[in-house]
């Protein structure tokens, strides 16, 4: 039963991805909320530093940026606490799905009637090319949440592109109906 194998492994493959995609896309998502935090921060000490405001002293000014990195520090504490938790989830998931799949796997493997095993091998037969296919998909998946984490991280690649500006259609204003028309009509 080599073609069970086969779609065994295959189911496999396409939960590791799935999860590694997961896990990256939450890793884009944390690292990108670090950067917005970030930023805001710089933004707020700059403006506040840049500007003379009245009533408000330096020392108002500091004990204003003081609390806004406390706050940045609280936030960025909690993002790091829940998406490691949302980690530890997806691979205990994973790991499930993985464990099940093998031990149907394996109980199917030992199946010993000719006539379940010709009904195995003609259903192996017809799922194969979409195990094939879903195993493509996983693996673009998986490549596009990394384009992703590398577009959110910054980092210049090849891999990171530009991003297409696609403009929408207006669409063409309609004319307004009068009721008196409307119930004419009716």
């Amino acid at each position: 039963m080599s073609t069970q194998t086969t779609l065994a492994s295959a189911a496999i493959h396409v939960v590791g991805q799935y999860n590694d995609a997961g896990k990256t896309l939450v890793g884009a998502y944390r690292t990108g909320v670090h950067r917005l935090l970030g930023g805001a921060a710089s933004r707020y000490s700059n403006f506040l530093g840049s500007r003379q405001i009245p009533l408000v002293s330096e020392q108002i000014k500091a004990n204003l940026i003081g609390a806004q990195e406390k706050v940045n520090g609280f936030l960025a504490n909690r993002l790091d606490i829940d998406t490691s938790r949302i980690v530890s989830v997806m691979d205990r998931v994973a790991a499930g799905t993985t464990s099940g799949i093998e031990t149907v796997a394996g109980r199917v493997a030992r199946v010993e009637s000719p006539v379940a095993t010709s009904v195995l091998n003609t259903l192996n037969a017809i799922n194969q090319p979409i195990a094939t296919v879903s195993v493509q998909i996983a693996d673009r998946i998986a490549a596009g949440a990394k384009q992703i984490e590398t577009r959110v991280a910054g980092v210049d690649s090849d891999i990171a592109k530009p991003v297409r500006t696609v403009k929408a259609k207006v669409a063409a204003a309609k004319k307004p109906v009068r009721r008196a028309a409307a119930r004419k009509a009716a």
